[in-house]
């Protein structure tokens, strides 16, 4: 079996393929197998995908239905032999020595997760340096590095390199959007070390379009509280003690993007969505003032008090 799985979940992205699969097969670590995994792309994706996959054995490919970025992933994992998992999203890619360095660092240090810092990518002109030596700090509480109010880490989980028995059960939850801070909550209290590489080793595509950067919706709305409450059902059912904590700082930044994300809509139908939404997680004692700065403070004193 090959030591580490990559996945790769696609979904319309033939433009920028080629440049993401082949920036995986011409790794200098070559004990991987990479699992495409195509969500019912209308366009030449699959065409591309099956092109490289006559030529490369260690691409193994799964066609389903539309379902979404997480049960693409899912799909991905379901399949997975290797003893460790990567993910690359298939308008990234990775520096040629991506795998190498940070499978190197796990084995120095048995860090249940590695990380590295990535480069934000605006043209197809742009490149990663290939850095031959480089440096990492080790943590020995990986969910304390994650919360850490100053988190350099990020919640994405293409710039790292995760023990396959450290995910376990854990999968990502369907339908939703931020998808990778609910996973991430839930996989790093698992975890024990983490390993964070400082350099620059993934290429990730900073589109004007992206989830991120587009107009906040209901949709998003209900993704951010579905993901509250994932996160504390998975907390509650494993690690009671640690929930406070979370709700004081990743849950609290949830909370935050949240209302800046209503507040800059300007609908007041949405508003008042947002308020009722609130009132129902502070009821529940779902997320807290705590944790919050003055200023965010105020914005959920004004949402707790908003009525129809």
């Amino acid at each position: 079996m090959p030591e580490i799985s990559v996945i790769m979940p696609v979904y319309n992205t033939a433009s920028y393929l080629a440049q993401s699969i082949e920036s995986v097969l011409n790794q200098t670590y070559s004990d991987f197998e990479l699992i495409i995994v195509d969500d019912g792309s209308t366009d030449d994706s699959l065409k591309i995908i099956n092109s490289y996959a006559a030529k490369d054995k260690r691409i193994k490919v799964i066609t389903q239905e539309n379902q979404g970025l997480s049960e693409a992933r899912n799909s991905g994992i379901k399949i997975a032999g290797g003893e460790y998992i990567a993910f690359i999203d298939s308008d990234d890619f990775y520096a040629k020595n991506f795998l190498g360095q940070l499978v190197h660092a796990q084995k120095k240090t048995n860090a249940d997760i590695v990380g590295c810092d990535f480069k934000k990518i605006r043209s197809s002109k742009d490149h990663i340096k290939v850095v031959n030596r480089f440096s990492y700090v080790v943590y020995p509480n990986a969910l304390e590095v994650l919360l850490h109010k100053n988190n350099f880490i990020h919640f994405n989980v293409w710039n790292k390199l995760y023990k396959r028995e450290v995910i376990g059960e854990i999968r990502f939850v369907p339908h939703i959007y931020y998808e990778d801070w609910v996973f991430n909550c839930c996989v790093f209290e698992r975890a024990n070390c983490f390993v964070w590489i400082k350099e620059r080793l993934y290429g990730y595509n900073y589109s004007d379009n992206s989830i991120m950067r587009s107009a906040f919706t209901e949709k998003k709305l209900t993704d951010y509280v579905t993901g509250i409450k994932e996160v504390h059902r998975y907390f509650m059912k494993n690690a009671p003690e640690k929930w406070e904590q979370v709700k004081r700082t990743r849950v609290s930044r949830t909370v935050k993007m949240l209302m800046n994300g209503t507040l800059r809509s300007k609908d007041k139908n949405l508003r008042l969505k947002t308020a009722l939404a609130l009132q129902e997680l502070k009821a529940d004692e779902l997320i807290t003032y705590a944790g919050l700065s003055l200023k965010n403070k105020l914005k959920l004193y004004y949402f707790q008090n908003l009525k129809g």
